[in-house]
């Protein structure tokens, strides 16, 4: 298994969460070796918890001046910014020597998928999502420098991810949302038999925890705070949505969740009823005394872990299409309920309505969960893996 930066520990995003567990579902099966690369001293002490999951980890440091160095490269060069800002000789060189001691290669995101040329073992690529639907839709949205840079990569990434099906380089490719599969078909023009749905999963233990404990007047916000879509969420909620909320419910809380919140989240914290909770051991005791979980997503790409997770804990999730559509399965109004961000005025009076209403809290809740026992546990997903991986290998 390859991946692009060192992927510990759980807590510090849906693709280290993804990793982890793809990992740990295939090491039922087979002894699997990860090649990572990290960045510092810090990132190489946690190389012993990954050595509790893998037979074995192959760590190449890479510093920040190197990879800077390959992002000019690459604006030249019309390719991708990240691809290169990734890139590094001694994996491959790595990979080119040791391919044939193993059955199979598994490479996570594009960020790693130009290693997998020239290697003659079988191989899949889990691209997650669709980066450049992300950073598509992103421009609409973000601040000049982040319209620049996304105005930069949406077609570079786009391009770079229609070859990798145009030169067949893979057995198969994964991706985690429907909507993304259907995004890349539609832009290379003809169905992609080698492009599987894997869904992002949740741990089994969030379906047992205890049943509508007593709500606080609370709305609530899972997420990585460093994560662009995330900042462009809670900010437009907290300037356009959560003041006429307050109005009307004056002791109503507002609660943003997550780790690395950046200067522009934490700034939000200066408005009364809002609370910026920074790294929590324990974000789900927040989400579990909330009355409502919101994801107000304008952009973004592939299933949201933050949605799935709230709804694992049965929990009424108000988000956008852009939430939705990553997670099949989901309905409006049956399982979670979708609000339309550019009119803030029905939301405020939608999250007012629900947070008197506990029995619709309650039901929406119930098929939320459901839903999520029924297609999104690590145990569901782990089996459709497993049976690709292993027809992938005996291909060969």
């Amino acid at each position: 298994m390859i991946s692009f930066r060192c992927p510990w520990p759980e807590y510090k995003g849906g693709y280290i969460v993804r990793v982890l567990n793809t990992a740990k579902i295939l090491s039922k099966d087979y002894n699997v070796d990860l090649v990572t690369l990290i960045e510092n001293k810090g990132q190489e002490r946690c190389l012993g918890n990954l050595e509790k999951i893998f037979n074995k980890v192959i760590f190449f440091r890479q510093s920040k001046i190197k990879k800077y160095l390959s992002i000019i490269r690459a604006f030249f060069l019309q390719r991708p910014l990240q691809v290169n800002y990734y890139f590094s000789k001694e994996v491959k060189e790595w990979i080119k020597r040791n391919c044939q001691n193993y059955d199979l290669l598994y490479f996570n995101t594009i960020r790693t998928a130009d290693y997998a040329e020239n290697v003659g073992v079988p191989k899949v690529l889990d691209l997650v999502d669709a980066i450049s639907l992300n950073y598509e839709s992103a421009q609409k949205w973000t601040s000049s420098f982040w319209k620049i840079i996304y105005r930069i990569e949406a077609p570079r990434t786009l391009r770079y991810e229609l070859d990798i099906f145009k030169k067949d380089i893979f057995d198969n490719v994964f991706i985690s949302s429907p909507f993304d599969k259907k995004y890349l078909e539609k832009n290379i023009g003809y169905p992609l038999d080698n492009l599987t749905v894997l869904p992002n999963g949740v741990r089994e233990e969030l379906l047992k925890e205890k049943l509508f404990l007593k709500e606080e007047n609370w709305i609530s916000f899972f997420g990585k705070m460093d994560y662009q879509p995330n900042i462009d969420a809670v900010t437009y909620f907290s300037k356009k949505v959560f003041p006429g909320v307050k109005k009307k419910i004056p002791d109503i809380k507002f609660y943003i969740v997550g780790m690395n919140p950046v200067e522009k989240v934490k700034e939000l914290a200066r408005e009364k009823g809002i609370e910026v909770t920074g790294f929590l051991r324990d974000p789900y005791s927040v989400l579990r005394k909330s009355k409502i979980i919101i994801a107000p997503l304008r952009f973004g790409g592939g299933s949201q872990y933050k949605i799935l997770e709230s709804m694992a804990l049965k929990k009424l999730v108000i988000t956008t299409s852009v939430g939705m559509r990553g997670i099949k399965g989901t309905q409006n109004g049956k399982n979670l309920l979708v609000v339309d961000v550019k009119r803030p005025l029905l939301v405020i009076e939608k999250i007012v309505e629900l947070l008197s209403d506990p029995e619709r809290r309650m039901d929406i809740g119930i098929e939320a969960g459901r839903l999520i026992e029924k297609d999104y546990t690590w145990q569901r997903i782990g089996k459709e893996l497993l049976m690709t991986i292993e027809d992938t290998v005996k291909k060969y």
